[in-house]
């Protein structure tokens, strides 16, 4: 494996399909970067913390303040709303590395083609927020659920998302020209340190004190994690340059006769577990991997793998369980609560819906109705699910899926800009700016903005 080189000049063959949308006139990347800086601006104002400079699940500006999210006193025994949930969910700060995380490898992405210094500067206030996230536990390695505002308050028990997301997100930003020397130092060794504990841990992301496993904290080493494993040794020897970590790469690559790299064959897409709310976080390792990798048979693979997993995502009929899981939006409801929360939308578990169509039954309206299931079924499922598949789409490189969901991101930039006032959680709106963002990017390398 040879190390990264200019990281993004792939999308440069995006240029021979031109302009994305049949209407696209000159100067439509323009009007985007001005949406997306104004975007970029409210998501700060409404759910950032000056203290930290991250931004946070829960809306920050409204008249409770950082009083919306869990105390520190709750925190520090692990509790939500006084009962016991160790990994902080519903806590408003149980995906600070997950979403500052995503944000920040955006911000970069879109810097490098627009060499817009707004975007230059809130890219330096994300990461200055995810050097804290970095350093904030006494475990070296550890990369916990938080902070709270307060800068010292987290959660113990991490997860996947967030150590995984935390690496690709430092690597981005390490090969972005916005890094300075004393940041790369400091991004080598955060990675290194991580992989460390993960190395020591048999590859399993364990709580902070190692007592147990963490929620969702499973092992990278079986074959359902194979992207997991290559996609963070492959950034950790990248930045790192430790001769270490390439030869773990190369070995778990070749091990049982490449059955890892054999996953990632477009034609076993079929044998993929069911998406969930939460798998865009595989196309971003994705990404990381094919803009690492070298070998020109892998970058093939990849790039075959990539678009057969977008293409999966937005073609599957989101209720039909083979593709996709309900928990996400439905919880524990029954059946029968299902269907009557789907019904306002027009929908049903009879359905045969796509994310597309899921888009089309959204009302930015109903992020202030009165009734929790339809903000739930509006923003989890009508919004949130089709996220999913867009940033897939989007980090595929392949043009024609990138033609096909710019219209629905260019859309949801827009609901989020005049109707995001409305909305008081963090997961949609960060959503909306990381499409977009991931648009910008490719729409101005196209326009030769930068």
């Amino acid at each position: 494996m040879a190390h990264h080189r200019a990281g993004l000049g792939v999308l440069a063959a995006l240029t021979l399909l031109g302009p994305f949308g049949a209407d696209a006139a000159p100067g439509d990347d323009l009007a985007l970067k001005a949406n997306m800086k104004q975007l970029c601006r409210d998501y700060i104002d409404g759910f950032g913390s000056p203290n930290t400079n991250l931004v946070y699940h829960s809306r920050l500006n409204g008249p409770k303040g950082i009083g919306v999210l869990e105390p520190p006193d709750q925190i520090a025994q692990g509790l939500v709303r006084g009962k016991a949930v160790p990994f902080g969910y519903g806590s408003g700060i149980q995906d600070v590395a997950l979403e500052n995380g995503q944000f920040l490898f955006a911000l970069c992405d879109a810097y490098e083609a627009t060499e817009d210094e707004y975007l230059a500067e809130t890219a330096r206030h994300i990461f200055s927020g995810m050097k804290l996230v970095a350093t904030l536990s006494p475990v070296a390695g550890f990369v916990p659920r938080g902070p709270h505002p307060n800068g010292k308050s987290y959660y113990r028990n991490s997860s996947l998302d967030q150590h995984t997301t935390f690496v690709y997100a430092l690597w981005r930003y390490y090969h972005s020209s916005l890094a300075t020397a004393d940041d790369k130092a400091v991004i080598a060794d955060a990675l290194h340190k991580v992989a460390q504990r993960m190395e020591r841990n048999g590859w399993k992301v364990m709580v902070e004190d190692g007592s147990e496993v963490a929620h969702v904290g499973f092992s990278w080493l079986g074959p359902s994690s194979a992207r997991i494993l290559l996609s963070v040794l492959a950034a950790v020897s990248d930045v790192t340059g430790d001769e270490h970590w390439r030869e773990l790469y190369e070995k778990f690559g070749q091990e049982r006769d490449a059955a890892r790299w054999k996953l990632l064959q477009p034609d076993n897409i079929a044998d993929e577990r069911p998406f969930t709310l939460y798998s865009n976080q595989f196309a971003v390792g994705l990404a990381v991997l094919s803009r690492v990798e070298t070998e020109p048979e892998r970058r093939a693979q990849l790039a075959g793998f990539r678009r057969a997993h977008a293409e999966r995502a937005l073609r599957s009929n989101v209720f039909d369980e083979q593709y996709w899981r309900r928990l996400d939006w439905a919880g524990d409801w029954s059946e029968e609560d299902m269907g009557r929360a789907l019904e306002p939308f027009g929908l049903s578990l009879q359905s045969t819906a796509t994310v597309s169509d899921l888009y089309r039954s959204f009302d930015p309206q109903m992020w202030s109705s009165d009734d929790w299931k339809r903000r739930k079924v509006n923003g989890k499922l009508c919004f949130g699910i089709p996220t999913v598949a867009f940033h897939m789409a989007l980090l595929s490189e392949d043009a024609e899926l990138i033609r096909e969901v710019a219209p629905s991101v260019q859309d949801m930039v827009d609901a989020m800009l005049q109707h995001g006032h409305l909305y008081n959680g963090g997961e949609d709106f960060n959503r909306a700016v990381i499409l977009g963002l991931h648009l910008l990017a490719i729409e101005s390398r196209l326009s030769g903005d930068a």
